[in-house]
């Protein structure tokens, strides 16, 4: 049954729309149930959160887990492994020996560790106890393209000693900058990844129709123009659609609604480029991002790019194309089958046209 509009994370399967999202939680099951590793990939705001909360929420009792949300991590590059806590878990502790007991301890951090050597090795050895009991057991890292920067923690390493050694654990990643998890998985043609295998499941954004459909359903008396400028303006995000609607539940009127969704995801969106920019800390990805953002809806070429971030700041074509990689797999720029980058949101393309070069 649809209920009106979350401007967070749902949690239970009556409240998840779209039907990409309800494939979503039986693909992860059937993924689980195999014993694979999964990898939950899509842009920001798309519902990847919620799609691992209704699954936990439906399957949850089946299996144990651990839940981390890696999110606050995103504009740092470097982060301390006792910042590593679960934020939600489900481990019967009667169930375990005193040495798993105490290895739960330090994985929640309510036991200090030492050492990252002793953080480790309870890591493992409370992994190792409950794969040993047969019990399933499944851990979730949210925004996991910020694993690698936990230091001096090897999380990669951990996560092929999980896929090599216990065969009845599955680790469930979620990315909403997916290149860079797929880079993260996958490092290189010549490099193995961590798991023999990972299971994708893509959420896209609502297309026209969905996003419409969702607006109708909880504001069933607005125009049908209105709530289709709503979806084609928010670029189907369900995010900022759900924001939209609740605006629009609380008694604003349309344009009045849209104004300040749109500015609200203008929001979100600069400091999701401010959180990009103090990883990869050069001017050339705003120049670059700001050449397309003023393009035409049709696109930009890597020409007319690469003319423009050498005029600016001078940079060599080999750094510009690693630039726009970057911003690809970041996904801030899109690149259909090779064709001209574009902005994939209208609100996006807002915030790039005004991020400041004085950043810098």
């Amino acid at each position: 049954m649809f209920t009106l509009f979350s401007t967070r994370p749902v949690r239970k399967e009556g409240e998840l729309f779209g039907e990409a999202h309800k494939k979503a939680i039986e693909m992860l099951w059937e993924a689980i149930q195999n014993g694979e590793f999964v990898a939950v990939l899509g842009p920001r705001r798309v519902g990847k959160t919620s799609v691992i909360n209704v699954f936990l929420n439906k399957y949850g009792s089946r299996f144990y887990y651990l839940y981390y949300d890696l999110a606050f991590g995103m504009g740092r590059g470097a982060i301390s492994y006792t910042e590593l806590t679960p934020v939600k878990l489900r481990i019967p502790q009667r169930k375990l020996e005193y040495s798993a007991l105490l290895n739960l301890g330090i994985v929640k951090m309510d036991v200090r560790p030492g050492s990252i050597v002793e953080f480790q090795n309870a890591f493992l050895g409370l992994l190792r106890f409950l794969n040993k009991k047969g019990t399933k057991t499944i851990i979730v890292f949210d925004e996991a393209q910020v694993l690698p920067r936990f230091t001096p923690l090897n999380m990669l390493g951990l996560l092929q000693t999980i896929s090599d050694s216990f065969e009845n654990i599955s680790v469930v990643l979620t990315g909403s900058m997916p290149g860079l998890l797929e880079r993260m998985i996958n490092p290189s043609g010549e490099k193995p990844f961590f798991a023999r295998y990972v299971e994708r499941i893509n959420i896209e954004r609502w297309n026209a129709e969905e996003g419409f459909e969702y607006l109708r359903r909880g504001l069933p008396s607005a125009e049908p123009e209105e709530l289709r400028e709503a979806t084609t303006e928010l670029s189907g995000v369900p995010g900022f659609l759900a924001y939209y609607g609740k605006l629009r539940t609380k008694g604003l009127s349309h344009s009045r609604a849209l104004e300040e969704t749109m500015n609200y995801a203008v929001r979100l969106w600069s400091e999701d480029l401010r959180n990009f920019i103090r990883i990869y800390h050069s001017p050339g990805y705003i120049v670059a991002l700001k050449r397309v953002a003023k393009g035409p809806s049709s696109g930009t070429s890597t020409e007319e790019i690469i003319t423009e971030v050498k005029a600016v700041l001078g940079l060599s074509e080999v750094r510009i194309k690693n630039i726009l990689r970057n911003l690809v797999d970041a996904g801030l720029l899109l690149r259909p089958r090779r064709g001209r980058y574009v902005i994939p949101e209208r609100p996006l393309r807002k915030a790039v046209l005004r991020f400041s070069l004085r950043t810098f």
